[in-house]
């Protein structure tokens, strides 16, 4: 005889993340084209970027993150490769492959509609994962010597 369930648990929105800054990476970058009631054509081009986040349960999420494909100073395309450190120069071509596989924080705003949460990115910034190395310094190892040089302590009063 087989088991007969005796309760229906709905899933929880898998892809809801908390708000904050979370460690990704960049799975994919593509130019994509949106309908949009902005714009006068009704469509917009998009860099739609997928960045892959791992929840504390080690749950795979995927959000995406779409700025319009302007280059306004102000836009949120020129903020994002800013943010990336992936800006090209004046006539040169932006290496979308280049993006692929960076490592990044999203800052992450959670948004209700229809009682449903949705998780948003709002940020992309490259994350640094090297550690920066002490540069050393003539002066700090002079005065490292003079701190550990026990010949002038009195041991006298002691």
């Amino acid at each position: 005889m087989s088991k007969r369930q005796s309760k229906l648990v709905r899933p929880s929105n898998k892809n809801v993340l908390d708000e904050g800054a979370k460690k990704g990476k960049i799975l994919s970058v593509e130019v994509k084209e949106f309908d949009s009631i902005y714009h006068g054509s009704g469509k917009r081009d998009a860099l739609n970027i997928k960045v892959e986040f791992i929840t504390q349960n080690g749950e795979l999420v995927h959000l995406y993150y779409s700025p319009t494909i302007t280059w306004s100073p102000k836009g949120r395309l020129m903020k994002l490769l800013d943010d990336l450190d992936a800006v090209p120069a004046e006539g040169e071509e932006l290496d979308t492959n280049g993006l692929v596989g960076m490592d990044v924080t999203a800052t992450i705003e959670n948004v209700e509609r229809d009682n449903i949460v949705y998780s948003n990115i709002v940020r992309i910034q490259k994350r640094t994962t090297s550690i920066p190395s002490m540069a050393s310094n003539e002066e700090d190892s002079e005065m490292m010597n003079q701190l550990f040089d026990v010949d002038d302590i009195v041991f006298e009063d002691m």
